[in-house]
């Protein structure tokens, strides 16, 4: 667990220098689908706020709220911050990011690869391993490319 935290932690500084990279101007811009770079972060907020949360649950041994549909929940994130400044989303994403890497550091090993519902294979683990490739296979190849294309124009 300790390395993919690690390799997380690496991926996440790597998005972040891309996004301080993204033009001020464009951040509110439709460029990714129909999200912005803030709805990106958005989106990536509600689920790293979310993995965060259940891994406390998970310790206290208390029911844990599935997350449902995927695109109900992305847009409940994006709309929850949807009325925020960009600045306001990029300082929680960096905050709650933080909070996920500080939550996961302190997972027990006892409980690493404890499922959080009994009929689903999510655990701690490999919920870091699936938002290592959401972040690395997903989210930050999308992010590169759309500055390339911005810096060609």
């Amino acid at each position: 667990m300790k390395q993919a935290i690690s390799t997380f932690i690496e991926v996440r500084r790597e998005l972040i220098e891309e996004i301080d990279r993204f033009p001020a101007s464009k951040v509110d811009s439709v460029l990714f689908g129909e999200w912005s770079l803030k709805d990106v972060l958005a989106h990536l907020i509600g689920w790293d706020e979310y993995f965060a949360r259940i891994v406390g649950l998970l310790k206290s041994g208390e029911d844990i709220p599935y997350w449902g549909s995927i695109s109900s929940f992305n847009e409940a994130s994006v709309n929850a911050r949807r009325d925020l400044s960009w600045q306001e989303v990029y300082e929680e994403f960096i905050a709650v990011g933080e909070e996920f890497v500080r939550t996961y550091s302190q997972i027990p090993d006892n409980l690493q690869e404890t499922r959080f519902w009994k009929n689903r294979n999510y655990s701690p683990s490999r919920i870091l391993g699936v938002n290592i490739h959401h972040y690395a296979k997903s989210h930050l190849p999308e992010i590169k490319k759309k500055l390339v294309q911005l810096q060609n124009k």
